[in-house]
């Protein structure tokens, strides 16, 4: 063997036994533990810290155990044919005591496969149970209908769900419209039923006004205008208009 191909075996080795040792070491941050998996196999659950493995036989997938959030950006329809974008936020977190069961179940894509579909779902189902105009008056107990579900549906994942937000939301263009004609009309409607209200106001007081002229009235009317002065001209009967003398 010369001594080229000594030195080639040898930086070689060198290298190989630097790429165990790299692969050796891991480090879990806080808010995380490590799934660690022989061939493939979970082996056990590691904490935050510096931790050893067995290079080229050992690999370790980091799940999180802090609070996650989703946010979930979808359009839906309601119970009348109506459209609504709806942006949402869901918080959960895996327990450390939970890990290897859900990581056995849904390795490190819990969110894809089941919160995502699950949140889609039950936003749908929830808001499809009203109408539009209600939307905004019970987006309080709607989110709080969908929290509930969503719970419900992944109970058994071993997940904590601890809040879940409506946080936006907006109508289509031609929902818009329709409420800016609707408002419109009924500015209209109340105007037209004021002025109708004020004419039958001012009628009905016309017509007091005329009851209340009785010949009476009228004559004391007359005297209270006159300026006592007797009229140059006058034919009738003889007696003064608007002034009666009674003999005795």
């Amino acid at each position: 063997m010369t001594k080229d191909v000594k030195l080639t075996l040898l930086t070689i080795a060198g290298a190989i036994v630097l790429l165990a040792l790299y692969l050796s070491f891991y480090t879990i941050e806080t808010g995380e533990v490590g799934v660690v998996k022989y061939f493939g196999s979970v082996k056990s659950i590691t904490d935050e810290g510096l931790r050893f493995k067995v290079p080229f036989i050992s690999s370790v997938d980091k799940i999180s155990i802090r609070n996650n959030k989703i946010f979930v950006d979808i359009e839906v329809s309601t119970s009348d044919m109506q459209t609504i974008r709806v942006q949402s936020q869901l918080v959960y977190s895996i327990p450390a005591s939970n890990v290897q069961k859900v990581y056995s179940t849904y390795k490190t894509d819990i969110e894809s496969i089941l919160l995502l579909p699950t949140l889609q779902e039950k936003i749908q189902s929830s808001v499809a149970m009203y109408p539009i105009e209600q939307f905004v008056e019970k987006r309080p107990a709607i989110a709080t209908e969908i929290a509930s579900a969503v719970r419900t549906q992944v109970q058994s994942s071993g997940l904590i769900i601890h809040d879940f937000l409506l946080v936006n939301h907006d109508f289509s263009a031609e929902f818009d419209k329709s409420i800016e004609r609707k408002k419109i009309a009924e500015q209209n409607a109340q105007r037209a039923a004021y002025e109708l209200e004020e004419k039958r106001l001012e009628a009905e007081a016309q017509k007091l006004k005329q009851a209340a002229l009785t010949p009476l009235v009228l004559q004391e009317m007359a005297i209270q205008k006159w300026d006592g002065k007797m009229p140059y001209y006058y034919s009738g009967n003889g007696a003064l208009p608007f002034i009666s003398k009674e003999v005795k």
